[in-house]
C-alpha cells in the first residue's frame, strides 16, 4: 500500500537527503542515458522500528532497487555475503559475562550505500518525487512519476542483489585495516588481541576489557564509516537482553516477536492457555480437513523458528514436527501451532538464562528417540520409523546450541540411532571448537586470564566432553577399531 501520510513522507525526505549528502547517486535528462540502458524501478520500502516490548521507535522510508530486475551477467555477479550466527553471538555473550568484559553495541546508519558500486546501475526516479534545477524534490502527487531525469548509482544501494556482498567486503577491509582477522570458522567474528568484534550486515557487537579500549576503536571506525554508538547491548536482532551484575546471569528473551506471532494466528490476552507447547505425535492426515487459511501459516512457523533457535529451546521439538507440513498443511496442523501459540501465551515472559561458570569448556549431550514415530496405522510411510536427534552443547555450563530433529538415515537399532545421534551432534560441537581455538589463538583469552587469575583457572582450552548414556553407543566411538558400525543404506 502506498504510504501518504505525513511521517511517511518525513522519512522519505531523510533518506534522500541522506543520498544526496553522501553523493550515492547522481541526477541526469534522460537524453543522456546511454545506449540500451537497463533502467530500474526505485521502490519505496515502509517499515516502523520497534523495540523488543512493542513500543514504536521510529518511522523508516527506505528507497530500494527493485533487485528481480537485474540481470546475471549485466548488473552483477557474485552476491553471496555472510552472516553470523546466535550461536557465536551467546558465546560470546557468556565470554563477556566470565571475563568481566566491556561489551558495545554499533549500528553502522545506511550501511550499504557507504559501499562503493562496482557495476553500472541506472535507476528510474522514485514514485513521488521529481528533479527540478538539478535537485530532487517531493510532489504533491505521490504517484507521480518523473519520466525526463533518471539516477545514476556511485554507491551501493539496498535492493542490489550484490549489495549485502558489497557491504560486508567493505566493511571487512576496514576492519583488517584496523588490525583485525578473520575467524576462519565464522567468516564474521573479527578478532584483535585487545577486543572482538561480531558483525551482523549493519550491526556490530565490540568486546574488550576496558571502555577506552571501545572508544578508541569507535573513533577509529568513525573515520571510514557513519555509524551510531547504541551503548551497552541490550537488543539485539529482536532479542532482548538483559545482564544483573549481581547474580553474574545473562537473561534472553523474545516478548515482542511472542506478541506478532499470537496477533497473526488470532490469540488475545483472554485466550486459554496450554501448560505444554505439544500434546501428541503429527502425521500427513492427507484426508483430513483442510486448513481454514485465516492466516499465513509457512509465516507463523517461520517466525516460531527463529524464536526455538533464539531463546526458547523448550518448543523446538514441537516446531520442527508442524514445520514438516508447511507446503500442505492441512486444519490438524493449524490446530498444533495454534496450541504452541497457546503455550507461548502463559509463557511469554520466559526465555534462557544463562548463569556460566569459571570452567571454559565445552560439553555436548546427546540422545535419540528411536522410531518415535512409528504408528501401526502409517507403516507404509519411511518418516515413520525415522529417529528422532536431540543435543545440546553448553559453554560455562551454559547452553549456546540445541538442535531436535529426525535423522535422514534409519536406524534399526537403538543403538544405532544413538550412534547417529552422536556423529550429527559432533559437526556442531567441531566447528564451535574451531571459534574457541581462533579467539585463544588471539590472545585474547590470555591476556584477560592473566589479569583476572581468580577467574578462570587456566589459558589453556580444556577438551570438550560428549555426554551419551548407550553403553553399545559408547562401545563402539570409542573402540571402532574393533567394532565397525553398519549402517543401513537407505
Amino acid at each position: 500500500m502506498l504510504k501518504t501520510d505525513d511521517k511517511a513522507k518525513l522519512s522519505q525526505k531523510i533518506e534522500i537527503d541522506g543520498l544526496v549528502k553522501f553523493d550515492v547517486i547522481y541526477l541526469h535528462p534522460i537524453s543522456q542515458v546511454p545506449p540500451k540502458p537497463h533502467l530500474l524501478h526505485a521502490i519505496w520500502s515502509y517499515r516502523r522500528k520497534r523495540l523488543p516490548n512493542g513500543a514504536l521507535l521510529k518511522y523508516k522510508s527506505r528507497i530500494c532497487i527493485n533487485g528481480k530486475e537485474q540481470v546475471f551477467g549485466k548488473g552483477y555477479w557474485e552476491t553471496y555475503a555472510p552472516g553470523s550466527s546466535w550461536v557465536t553471538i551467546r558465546l560470546m555473550l557468556l565470554l563477556s559475562s566470565v571475563l568481566g568484559l566491556k561489551s558495545r553495541q554499533v549500528d553502522y546508519t545506511q550501511a550499504f550505500p557507504q559501499a562503493f558500486l562496482d557495476d553500472e546501475v541506472f535507476l528510474k526516479i522514485p514514485q513521488g518525487w521529481f528533479v527540478k534545477d538539478g535537485t530532487l524534490y517531493q510532489h504533491e502527487n505521490p504517484k507521480f512519476n518523473d519520466t525526463h531525469y533518471f539516477m545514476k548509482l556511485k554507491w551501493n544501494l539496498y535492493g542490489c542483489k550484490q549489495a549485502a556482498r558489497n557491504w560486508f567486503l567493505h566493511l571487512t577491509q576496514g576492519l583488517l585495516k584496523l588490525g583485525f582477522h578473520q575467524s576462519a570458522t565464522d567468516k564474521c567474528l573479527f578478532l584483535r588481541d585487545d577486543s572482538i568484534l561480531v558483525v551482523y550486515v549493519d550491526d556490530c557487537l565490540i568486546f574488550a576489557q576496558h571502555d577506552d579500549t571501545i572508544n578508541d576503536l569507535i573513533k577509529a571506525l568513525s573515520a571510514d564509516f557513519l555509524l551510531q554508538d547504541k551503548g551497552d547491548v541490550n537488543v539485539f536482532l529482536g532479542v532482548q537482553i538483559r545482564k544483573d551484575a549481581v547474580t553474574k546471569t545473562i537473561t534472553l528473551t523474545q516478548p515482542s516477536l511472542i506478541q506478532q506471532i499470537l496477533q497473526d494466528v488470532g490469540i488475545r490476552g483472554q485466550s486459554n492457555g496450554k501448560e505444554t507447547p505439544v500434546d501428541s505425535i503429527l502425521y500427513d492426515d492427507l484426508d483430513g480437513l483442510e486448513c481454514s487459511h485465516s492466516w499465513n501459516y509457512w509465516s507463523v512457523i517461520g517466525k516460531l523458528n527463529y524464536l526455538a533457535n533464539n531463546t526458547r529451546p523448550d518448543i523446538s521439538m514441537a516446531i520442527h514436527q508442524c514445520a514438516r507440513y508447511s507446503s500442505n498443511p492441512k486444519a490438524i496442523h493449524e490446530l498444533a501451532v495454534k496450541r504452541i501459540a497457546r503455550y507461548l501465551l502463559v509463557t511469554q515472559t520466559k526465555g534462557i538464562v544463562m548463569h556460566p561458570t569459571a570452567d571454559m569448556s565445552l560439553n555436548m549431550f546427546v540422545d535419540a528417540d528411536f522410531a518415535g514415530r512409528w504408528h501401526k496405522d502409517y507403516t507404509e510411510l519411511r518418516d515413520s520409523v525415522l529417529s528422532r536427534t536431540g543435543s545440546v552443547i553448553q559453554f560455562c555450563g551454559c547452553p549456546v546450541t540445541w538442535a531436535s530433529k529426525f535423522q535422514s538415515e534409519i536406524a534399526l537399532s537403538t543403538t544405532e540411532s544413538k550412534y547417529i545421534t552422536l556423529s550429527t551432534a559432533t559437526c556442531d560441537l567441531i566447528p564451535l571448537c574451531h571459534i574457541l581455538s581462533d579467539i585463544h589463538q588471539s590472545k585474547f583469552i590470555s591476556v584477560m586470564v592473566t589479569s583476572k587469575p581468580d577467574s578462570v583457572k587456566s589459558p589453556t582450552l580444556p577438551p570438550s566432553k560428549i555426554f551419551e548414556d548407550n553403553n553399545a553407543c559408547i562401545v563402539l566411538a570409542t573402540k571402532n577399531q574393533r567394532y565397525i558400525p553398519q549402517i543401513s543404506p537407505f
